[in-house]
C-alpha cells in the first residue's frame, strides 16, 4: 500500500487557483477604488468652489447681526450647505482610499496610513454635523428672529441663534484640526513610503501643520480675518496635495492590472 504525501510547501492546484483568484479580485478592487478616488477629488474640489460662490459672504461672518440678516435673505442657504457636505464627503472618501492603498506598504507608512484613514472619516463626520448646524439649525433660528414681531421674542430668538453660531464656530475649529491631522499623517505616510512622490507627501504634511494652526486660531477667534489668513496658505497647499494625489492614484490604477 502506497501513501502519497504532498509537501506542505508545494501548493496543490486546488489551493493555487483560489489564491490567484483572490489576488485578481483584489487587484480589480484596488484599481476601481483608486480610479474612484482620482475622480472624486477634482469633482469634490470643483463642487466646493461652486458652493462657495453661491454662499452669501458680503457681511463680516464674525458680526452676527449683519451676517444673520444676509443669511436670512438667502433662498439657497440650505442647498448650498448640502452641496458643501457632499463636496467634503467626496474628498474624505478619496483620502480613505488613498490611506487603504498606502496601508499595503506596511511599516511606518502603513501605520500612518491607517491613522490617516481613521481621521479622514472623522473629518467627514465633523463636517456633516457642522453643515447640519449651519445649513439647517442656524437658518431656522435666524428666520425665527427675523419674523418675530415682539421685542422679547426677537431678543430671545437672537440669543438662540448666537448660541448655535458659537457651536458652528467650535465645529469649524475642530474640523480644521481633524483635517490638518489627516493631511499631516497621510503626507508623512507618502513621504516615508515608496509608492508616491515624496515631495507630494511633504506638501501634504506642511499643509496639515498649517490647518492645525488655523484650527487653533479658529477655535479662539471664530470666523475672524486672522483665521482666514492663517488657513489660506494651507488651503492652497492642500489643493496641490489632493490634485497631485489624484493624478498619482489614476496612474497607479492604470498599472494595477
Amino acid at each position: 500500500m502506497k501513501t502519497q504525501i504532498h509537501s506542505p510547501s508545494t501548493p496543490t492546484s486546488e489551493t493555487a487557483e483560489p489564491d490567484s483568484q483572490v489576488a485578481a479580485d483584489r487587484t480589480t478592487s484596488d484599481r476601481a477604488l483608486l480610479r474612484f478616488a482620482a475622480v472624486a477629488i477634482p469633482v469634490g474640489l470643483v463642487l466646493q468652489i461652486l458652493m462657495e460662490t453661491l454662499h452669501p459672504s458680503k457681511a463680516d461672518p464674525n458680526n452676527s447681526a449683519a451676517a444673520f440678516q444676509e443669511y436670512g435673505a438667502s433662498e439657497t442657504w440650505t442647498i448650498v450647505h448640502i452641496g458643501q457636505f457632499f463636496a467634503a464627503l467626496l474628498v474624505a472618501l478619496a483620502l480613505v482610499a488613498l490611506a487603504r492603498a498606502l496601508s499595503r506598504e506596511g511599516g511606518v507608512t502603513g501605520a500612518l496610513a491607517v491613522i490617516g484613514g481613521a481621521t479622514a472619516v472623522l473629518v467627514a463626520a465633523i463636517f456633516a454635523v457642522q453643515m447640519a448646524v449651519d445649513g439647517v439649525a442656524l437658518k431656522a433660528t435666524i428666520d425665527t428672529w427675523i419674523n418675530a414681531t415682539q421685542a422679547a421674542d426677537k431678543a430671545s430668538a437672537y440669543q438662540v441663534a448666537e448660541g448655535i453660531r458659537a457651536i458652528e464656530k467650535g465645529l469649524s475649529g475642530f474640523f480644521h484640526l481633524a483635517n490638518g491631522t489627516t493631511l499631516l499623517v497621510l503626507g508623512l505616510a507618502i513621504a516615508f513610503g515608496r509608492s508616491y512622490p515624496r515631495w507630494l507627501g511633504w506638501v501634504g504634511a506642511v499643509s496639515g501643520l498649517g490647518f492645525l494652526a488655523g484650527g487653533v486660531v479658529a477655535a479662539y477667534t471664530g470666523f475672524s480675518a486672522l483665521a482666514g489668513t492663517v488657513i489660506l496658505g494651507p488651503f492652497v497647499l492642500g489643493a496641490v496635495f489632493l490634485l497631485g494625489a489624484a493624478v498619482c492614484m489614476w496612474r497607479r490604477s492604470s498599472r494595477a492590472r
